[in-house]
């Protein structure tokens, strides 16, 4: 996962500035990040921020939101961890699925596959992604991806 010179902790409201400006530089929307009833953690490499993930919970599931990596500390294996931190947050809240929205990467590698938005939609309706991309009227995403959790 990391090395000691990496560390991945659950944000406070002080890191807000910091997940907001790791998911710009990632390039990720960051519309109700760290809202009510999300939770998140921020991945810090020799005391800087470099990666940020979140979950939206809902009943019994959990939608994924923003992996990021910032692009200078890329390509080390930080962005797999971050996920992987996130399933087993969701694992041990109970959840029995993780969703996300996603327009590129290899979920599958994680254990992702391919569903219908409207699984999504109906699964975990209150989630913010869910609550923004229906008052937007706009498509989330390119994919929509879930992983089952046991």
């Amino acid at each position: 996962m990391t090395d000691e010179h990496t560390k991945i902790r659950a944000v406070t409201p002080a890191d807000y500035r910091s997940v907001l400006k790791v998911m710009q530089d990632a390039g990720l929307e960051t519309d109700g990040v760290m809202v009510l009833g999300t939770t998140y953690w921020l991945m810090e490499k020799d005391g800087q921020p470099v990666g940020a993930i979140g979950l939206e919970h809902g009943d019994g599931v959990s939608l994924l939101r923003g992996a990021a990596v910032s692009p200078s500390a890329r390509g080390q294996g930080l962005g797999r961890a971050l996920v992987m931190s996130a399933v087993t947050h969701a694992q041990m809240r109970g959840d029995r699925a993780i969703y996300m929205f996603s327009t590129g990467g290899d979920w599958e590698s994680f254990g992702f596959t391919q569903v219908p938005l409207a699984i999504v939609m109906a699964d975990i309706p209150d989630a913010p992604q869910v609550t923004h991309y229906r008052a937007s009227a706009s498509r989330p995403g390119g994919t929509t991806w879930m992983r089952t959790l046991s």
